[in-house]
């Protein structure tokens, strides 16, 4: 048996060599929470849905909402696993290969004796492509991180929209409920006055055809008021919807808009767009570590012993190269330049849609504002006056009772649009302020983007 000394220095380079990095999800954890912390201007603290508190849950503002959603939301739990998951991966990505102990039993012909073949043989290919293959790695993690930041972001800007669309759907149908009050004193009276003979009968199933309308048209805001309290007890986690508290009515107008992002801040500022970056970086890095191994995919260093049939040991190095006769390499290097280009073809597709996106925010937060003004200050104001007008006049005998309950219809009406009008307004500006946090809500592009940019490799390290 060789000394014991001949196996140290082939197992100490091995050990020096080996390149082992611990895993800790922790890191990207917090990286991720202070740059949601940072895109939101308020501290935020992620928690998953089984150490949130039970309910009920009172949600005064849209804050309180995303607050909850954070900290509840099972979407958050799934975005930290994935984040969790992929940290792994880059771990991985970045080790080398274990070396390989290997032994033989030789059966001599000549009956002298056993030999033995002892061997320690290691790919060394992966450590001459350690540094592109971490730095790769690293560019995998900051794809990662950004989409878990643009997910969570656009989880706060989502619950956000569906606290205010709950609000506008509930407020309109309340105003409608007092519509559909109106409408059937309206038919009411005009059926008492066609029993009368005082009111044609046409008139009287005109008035009970706007019964019915307004009372088809009051189960539908019912219904989708129900369907937007499901859909934000759903953003948000909780199970029971009725354990929401909410406010009675929408926020009214605020004195100033956000300003739309100029279109090189708001590339700079796009989550989606940084993470098809960080992804194509990614891809440029692995293509460099392919191209170093494009005349073999591995080389084995190695220590070999050796007993002789006489007893006797050898020893000493080894050296193995794999040839590149079935696999030449060209596959993995083509499919890495045609992921180069597609993804630099998405990064140009984003940059088109990002102006847009921003025009048209801005462009509907001001039309919903002008709206809401006009009710406000032009039409409420003279409908009151018209319903002063007519009171006086139904009283001097020279209006009929209908004539009031038309001027009361069209004023909720009106009220009914004012709310309407406030939630087109509070959408508008919450896609606008999501843009500008770096998340897209018109088509959940953001989130597309950053997924497919940061989406899991296949293979493991080593190479």
């Amino acid at each position: 048996m060789p000394p014991l000394s001949h196996f140290v220095p082939p197992l100490l380079a091995a050990l020096l060599l080996s390149a082992c990095t611990t895993l800790d999800t922790r890191v990207s954890r917090e990286s991720v929470l202070q740059a949601v912390s940072a895109k939101t201007g308020q501290p935020v603290a992620l928690a998953t849905p089984e150490t949130a508190r039970a309910g009920p849950y009172d949600l005064p503002t849209a804050d309180d909402a995303v607050r909850l959603a954070l900290t509840r939301s099972p979407a958050v739990a799934a975005t930290l696993a994935e984040l969790d998951a992929a940290e792994a991966q880059a771990v991985q990505a970045g080790l080398l290969k274990n070396p390989f102990f290997h032994a033989s039993l030789l059966y001599p012909h000549d009956s002298h004796g056993k030999a033995i073949d002892l061997g320690l043989s290691w790919d060394v290919l992966g450590l001459l492509t350690l540094g592109p293959r971490q730095e790769a790695a690293d560019r995998g993690r900051q794809a990662t991180r950004l989409k878990a930041v643009a997910g969570l972001l656009e989880l706060a800007a989502q619950s956000r929209a569906a606290w205010y669309a709950h609000l506008a759907e509930r407020e309109g149908a309340a105003w409608l409920v007092d519509q559909t009050e109106a409408t059937d004193l309206g038919a009411e009276i005009a059926q008492r006055l066609e029993q009368a003979g005082n009111l044609p009968p046409l008139a009287a199933a005109s008035a009970q055809a706007v019964r019915l309308e307004t009372r088809e048209a009051l189960e539908e805001a019912r219904l989708a008021a129900q369907a937007s309290r499901d859909r934000l007890a759903r953003l948000l986690g909780v199970a029971a919807p009725e354990q929401l508290q909410l406010p009675e009515r929408l926020p009214r107008l605020p004195d100033k808009d956000p300003a739309a992002p100029d279109a090189a801040a708001q590339e700079a500022a796009d989550l989606g767009l940084a993470a098809l970056a960080a992804e194509l970086e990614h891809v440029r890095q692995r293509g460099e570590a392919v191209g170093r191994m494009a005349w073999t995919d591995g080389i084995e260093l190695g220590w070999s012993w050796e007993r002789e049939t006489g007893g006797e040991w050898k020893d000493g190095p080894s050296l193995g190269v794999a040839l590149p006769l079935f696999d030449t390499g060209e596959a993995r290097r083509a499919g890495l330049r045609f992921e180069a280009a597609r993804l630099e073809a998405r990064m140009a597709e984003r940059r088109l849609a990002l102006a847009r996106e921003a025009r048209d925010a801005a462009g509907r937060m001001q039309r919903a504002r002008t709206r809401v003004e006009n009710l406000r200050e032009k039409l409420l104001p003279l409908l009151s006056d018209a319903q002063d007008q007519a009171l006086l006049q139904y009283n001097a005998m020279q209006k009929s009772p209908f004539h009031l309950l038309d001027l009361k219809q069209r004023e909720l009406a009106a009220l009914r649009q004012l709310v309407a009008g406030l939630g087109d307004y509070w959408q508008a500006r919450t896609s606008l302020e999501a843009l500008n946090m770096g998340v897209s809500l018109e088509s959940g592009d953001t989130a597309r983007a950053a997924a497919m940019a940061a989406a899991p490799q296949t293979g493991s390290g080593g190479h």
